[in-house]
């Protein structure tokens, strides 16, 4: 071989040196912008707070997922840590769980990843239509996924109601107590034949509350005009005034130690509740194990919180994310978690497994979850918006100071109006 040839030999092997060593680099920019080699796991990140998710089922992700590392983080002050995050574009996990609250959300719905874009409407038939359609923002992104629900049910002391004549049988309560104003007379027969005192109600403000949360429509319309003045709140109002004026109510406040006494001693007979106040209930009134039974609502059903899964547009890997999102709220593990941290399933098909029916003897042996699995597939598809929160807050804010302070309800009415607007205008 003559001289030429070996310089043209020694070119070429340079020259694909060269092309290999770009090819190699190619490969190393490609690892880094994916953040996954091949043989390396795809990472990714939740966030969510405690009892929201069952742990259980987070561990098994990395056997399920061969190719993922999921790293979750349960969070304590979780609103104010993800708002934050999410206002500086900072830390953002891949996957966020948001609460009931979801509507407040809205707002910053371009950092969600609209889930239908990745598969999802390809499950939601598996899911109640009410819960799925409160994940849709305003600009038609599925910005989260279902998880948990609340449908709520009347909670009632059987041995109490026998004392004033009223039926102690689940339908027959049902049957009889089938409007506000059937729960009203009940409640002043019951004052009657207890000398005034055993109240029906625990306080005023969970009247209001629960009566407007059986409506589709409660604070505004799906064009996000306030409605707040309109029949179905003035009627719940009324209803919530009713019960303070003949004197049926406790006035204790849910959340308190004193209500925790109510229920244990007999004071409060019974109370609107969502389905994880069953938990809440047992844990309050030990002594009462075998007295409380649980009927459908007066007025027609209603939900009192649930939460969602989301992945942010933070997330290099949102396909991934969302596979994980769908894995942890299948129908299978939905019912992991009803067991494990008592989250009532979004997902229809949970509701017919041999796991979700069984006697609970708090409640005398009734099987709840027949009522609450019924009054969940008869929710209206209500809506909420990021200011519905507020507009709630302000009427129990002033329904507290008529039920502890005797305020005029009149007065009361036009002072919850002249703050819901003035937070509506800010």
């Amino acid at each position: 071989m003559n001289r030429t040839s070996n310089r043209s030999s020694r070119k070429i092997n340079t020259s694909l040196r060269g092309i290999l060593c770009l090819l190699a680099l190619f490969s190393v920019a490609l690892s880094a912008c994916t953040g996954a080699g091949p043989n390396q796991k795809i990472q990714l990140t939740m966030w969510y707070w405690n009892r929201s998710i069952d742990d259980s089922l987070i561990q098994q992700v990395g056997r399920v997922f061969p190719n993922i590392d999921l790293h979750a983080e349960k969070i304590t002050d979780y609103d104010s840590k993800v708002r934050t995050s999410m206002a500086g574009h900072h830390g953002v996990p891949d996957i966020l769980g948001i609460n009931s609250n979801i509507a407040t959300y809205f707002p910053d719905e371009d950092q969600f990843v609209d889930l239908r874009t990745l598969g999802a409407d390809s499950i939601k038939s598996q899911y109640l239509d009410w819960k799925w359609n409160l994940g849709v923002a305003p600009g038609g992104r599925l910005i989260a996924l279902p998880m948990d629900t609340g449908p709520t049910a009347l909670f009632y002391r059987a041995d109490l109601f026998a004392k004033a004549g009223l039926p102690t049988d689940p339908q027959a309560v049902t049957n009889q107590l089938k409007t506000w104003d059937d729960y009203i007379q009940a409640g002043l027969k019951l004052k009657q034949a207890t000398n005034g005192k055993v109240f029906m109600f625990d306080n005023i403000n969970n009247v209001f509350s629960q009566s407007v949360g059986q409506h589709a429509l409660q604070y505004f319309d799906r064009s996000d005009h306030y409605i707040g003045t309109q029949d179905i709140v003035k009627q719940a109002w009324t209803l919530a005034n009713q019960v303070k004026q003949d004197g049926i109510s406790a006035n204790i406040a849910n959340w308190t130690t004193e209500w925790n006494a109510g229920v244990s001693n007999g004071t409060i007979a019974s109370f609107v509740g969502a389905v994880w106040m069953k938990q809440i209930l047992q844990d309050a009134a030990p002594n009462t194990k075998g007295q409380w039974r649980i009927a459908r609502n007066p007025g027609g059903d209603g939900n009192s919180g649930g939460s969602f899964l989301a992945v942010t547009k933070a997330s290099a890997h949102p396909q991934e994310a969302f596979e994980v999102v769908k894995w942890l709220e299948n129908p299978t593990n939905q019912l992991t978690a009803y067991k494990s941290l008592q989250l009532f399933p979004s997902t229809l098909s949970t509701f017919d497994q041999p796991g979700m029916n069984s006697n609970e003897d708090f409640y005398g042996g009734q099987d709840t979850n027949q009522v609450f699995s019924v009054a969940a597939k008869d929710i209206p598809r209500f809506y909420f918006n990021a200011y519905s929160d507020i507009v709630a807050g302000a009427y129990s804010d002033q329904l507290s100071l008529i039920a502890l302070q005797n305020k005029s309800p009149d007065q009361a009415w036009n002072d919850a109006q002249t703050e819901i607007q003035r937070q509506l205008l800010r």
